[in-house]
């Protein structure tokens, strides 16, 4: 059960932690953790500070997050270690701008700092949002490219990719117990064009009273081989407004 920090607590008793156990995903968090490969946090999140390691303790990445009383992203930078990938975003106006592996990169913002747009080297791409701000459709012109499905907590439990009107590929997400435990889950992916993309990850995590997933073990195994192919463990801290 998810611990608010707020004085209602003392006086309202179980009924604030109900409320409490009701927080959801920030969207544009959620959204960037889906687009960019983080592990999110939910509630009135300040900022998210992560690092991914190997089985030999090497840093795979590294994230810094920090976000407005509002809500919205103002900082976000992720190193990749494994593939040396970076990204250095800052907000500015409805946007977040920065660099991509030292390319200019572009993320449109809407008055409710939903994420609508991305421009970068490879071009545009247009993201619709459903009701509640989350990733729905991305669009390269006038082709859907991905799709993202979720279940009735807002929890991501299916992204399709398309090859012009064909899905390519498919990845699906379920969660034992997504309300105590949303970062553990079992993730398949299915790819129609090439078998050697098909793959199992397994994400276990231990969780602090805010429910913060503090250590996550994740375990990738190929479909065509019993052994992993991938351990990585994500340490993540959490501070809140």
């Amino acid at each position: 059960m998810k611990i608010c920090s707020c004085l209602l607590a003392l006086v309202l008793g179980s009924t604030a932690t109900v409320a409490c156990a009701q927080q959801t995903y920030i969207p544009v968090l959620l959204n960037l953790s889906t687009l960019l490969d983080f592990n999110p946090v939910k509630g009135h999140v300040k900022t998210i500070d992560s690092v991914g390691t190997d089985d030999k303790g090497n840093e795979v990445y590294t994230l810094h997050v920090a976000l407005s009383a509002e809500g919205c992203v103002q900082r976000l930078r992720r190193d990749g270690k494994s593939d040396n990938s970076h990204m250095n975003l800052v907000k500015e106006g409805r946007a977040l701008k920065g660099t991509f592996n030292d390319q200019p990169v572009t993320f449109g913002l809407d008055d409710k700092c939903n994420l609508t747009s991305r421009d970068d080297s490879n071009g545009h791409l247009d993201y619709k949002t459903n009701a509640q701000g989350l990733l729905g459709e991305t669009m390269l012109r006038t082709l859907k490219i991905t799709d993202h499905f979720y279940d009735t907590d807002g929890n991501i439990k299916k992204v399709q990719y398309y090859s012009g009107d064909l899905v390519a590929s498919s990845t699906s997400i379920s969660y034992p117990d997504s309300v105590n435990k949303p970062l553990d889950y079992t993730m398949v992916n299915e790819s129609a064009l090439d078998a050697r993309f098909n793959f199992t990850a397994v994400s276990e995590c231990q969780y602090d009273e805010r429910q913060v997933p503090v250590i996550c073990h994740i375990n990738v195994t190929p479909a065509n081989s019993g052994d992993a192919l991938t351990h990585m463990t994500v340490a993540t801290r959490a501070s809140f407004y």
